[in-house]
């Protein structure tokens, strides 16, 4: 019996399989496609997502394929500045660029390769037909006959899953469901004049979205309008009808044509017993802050270091419900937030899109225009998490110097449960938790990140969770309290 069947080997399942494999477990995994999807679909990647890769050691084979993530301009139909979403500024709060964009076939090639290089059970080109439980764990039973058990079992199936149909989860409707065409082209002419940015166009007339994505890939999404057949809109002649007032055919060759309905969702249940859902088959992002699949990256990360912990006997049961009830409430805002952009950009009404552009260029005219990506993002809250200040934020990853080199923290500290302290404060002893002091004459901070963090917390420690979100803070005198909530939470690392 293995430790944990994945069902599903896009970007969140093969990363999901790849982190339990990192903690010792054994995993099944399996997507009923021979061959990774060859055409582009999500296309930006966070810091946190970066630092997952980094964590099972693709950032270098990662690094040739990601470029840096243009600011967001929102633009009335006059060309008029009604918003601007930039990058974090520097120093990176992870180590990495704050957003990324990638070519998905790319990393799917890359995943799925890691899979099999470390061994794993793999078992492409096989489809799951149904599971069921019992006291021992889940069955698997194939498409193609037989059974196969696991311990536990977590559905990645993209946002059609009929494992999620089956098991009776409902949608939770955010109230957000529009019809649009996704056009993906590769750009055969440099003077081609286009954005240097990327482009939110608020035109009542027809939204559009403009990105510029990595290398030659450049992506238009359009907002189809009613009585617009979604199918003969995305069919050849129509998109370059649709591309024109940007280019013309012989500039670019057109990779991927497909027509969508960006959905604002949310399953519920997220857990059925010893089966979880996790990425696009627990949730459906609109696309207007390329959140959809670090979202589901961020299920990998949350549900892979509490399956390991149960698996090892290091945590009971419970733990796992704090899944669900970090992860359910935190998608449901970054939603709310995705949904509320996108409302902007798709005001169709000609009257209500002049209200929203004067009062958006009134905000631009006060020096309130600007909107850092990052900050529209809320921290996690209850399960798993203490209250202090910084709580269920993403742990910072400084620089440190090792050797006179520059090296990320994650490259040199243990993994797991880790306690970040700034000099000499004193810390009980707490089996489980590997202590890194950092301060001169210790592991040096090259740009004193760390130290700036948790100054404005008003903290000397930080306690940072295996999948690196900050369980709590303390400041000198409070780290006993700190420890005390953490072994009740922690279901009894």
């Amino acid at each position: 019996m293995h430790d944990v069947a994945v069902i599903g080997l896009g970007p969140v399942g093969a990363t999901l399989a790849l982190l339990l494999a990192k903690q010792g477990l054994s995993v099944l995994a399996i997507d009923r496609s021979a061959e990774v999807y060859d055409k582009p679909r999500a296309i930006g990647l966070d810091h946190e997502s970066l630092r997952c890769f980094q964590n099972l050691g693709l950032a270098e084979a990662l690094a040739p394929t990601i470029a840096p993530y243009r600011v967001s301009e929102y633009r009335a139909p006059d060309g008029g500045l009604l918003r601007r979403l930039l990058p974090q500024p520097e120093p990176n709060l992870l180590a990495w660029p704050a957003n990324v964009m990638f070519i998905q076939p790319e990393l799917d090639t890359l995943l799925r390769a890691e899979l099999h290089r470390r061994g794993l059970d793999v078992r492409e080109g096989e489809a799951v037909d149904g599971l069921t439980q019992d006291g021992a764990g889940v069955r698997l039973t194939m498409a193609g006959g037989g059974q196969v058990a696991a311990r536990f079992a977590v559905c990645c199936d993209g946002a059609g899953s009929a494992l999620r149909r089956q098991l009776g989860a409902e949608h939770e409707d955010l109230d957000f469901d529009e019809p649009w065409v996704v056009v993906d082209t590769l750009l055969e002419d440099p003077a081609a004049a286009l954005p240097d940015c990327n482009v939110q166009y608020c035109h009542p007339a027809r939204p559009t979205t403009f990105i510029r994505g990595p290398r030659n890939l450049r992506r238009w999404e359009l907002m189809l309008l009613p009585g617009e057949d979604p199918q003969a809109m995305a069919t050849e002649a129509s998109v370059w009808r649709l591309l024109a007032p940007w280019l013309r055919p012989e500039q670019a060759r057109l990779w991927r044509m497909a027509a969508y309905r960006f959905h604002a969702l949310v399953a519920r249940p997220w857990r059925f017993g010893c089966i979880f859902l996790a990425g696009d088959a627990a949730h459906q992002t609109p696309p207007f802050m390329g959140q959809g699949l670090n979202q589901g990256l961020r299920d990998a990360g949350n549900l892979a270091w509490k399956l390991a912990e149960v698996c090892r006997g290091a945590a009971g049961d419970a733990l796992l419900d704090t899944y669900e009830a970090e992860r359910r409430p935190n998608v449901r805002a970054v939603i709310a937030v995705t949904r509320d952009l996108g409302k902007i950009v798709c005001e169709r009404d000609p009257a209500l899109a002049a209200a929203r552009d004067a009062s958006l260029k009134a905000e631009v005219a006060a020096g309130r225009g600007d909107v850092v990506r990052q900050d529209l993002l809320p921290p996690l809250t209850g399960g798993c998490l203490s209250e202090t200040p910084g709580a269920g934020a993403p742990c910072p990853q400084p620089w440190v110097i090792v050797s006179g080199e520059r090296r990320r923290l994650d490259e040199v500290a243990p993994a797991g449960w880790r306690l970040l302290v700034l000099g000499d404060a004193e810390v009980p002893a707490a089996p489980g938790i590997a202590v890194v002091r950092l301060g001169p004459g210790r592991l040096e901070e090259a740009d004193g990140l760390l130290a700036s963090w948790l100054a404005a917390r008003g903290a000397v420690m930080v306690l940072e969770r295996p999948d690196h979100v900050v369980f709590g803070t303390a400041g000198v005198g409070e780290v006993a309290a700190l420890l005390e909530r953490w072994r009740s939470a922690s279901g009894g690392t």
